[in-house]
């Protein structure tokens, strides 16, 4: 977390939050281009939904960090 994040320990940091907002601008992005192959829109979502699940993963272990470990041991 930089100075400028939010300090509350539960829900997602003001950098969380910008990388989901580029998940979307990326996913608008994509969906401008002509479509090359059928599976590919599914490709993309399905990546961008893994890593958004990364991402909404430490917001739940800054919440529960007795749930959710962080196998580094290093808060987040």
């Amino acid at each position: 977390m930089t100075e400028n994040s939010r300090p509350t320990p539960y829900g997602l940091t003001d950098e969380e939050l910008a990388l989901f907002a580029f998940f979307r601008e990326f996913w608008e992005g994509f969906n401008a281009l002509p479509q090359l192959h059928p599976s590919d829109a599914d490709e993309v979502a399905f990546h961008l939904h893994a890593l958004s699940r990364i991402i909404g993963m430490r917001a739940a272990h800054r919440a529960h960090p007795d749930v959710v470990p962080n196998r580094s041991g290093t808060p987040i």
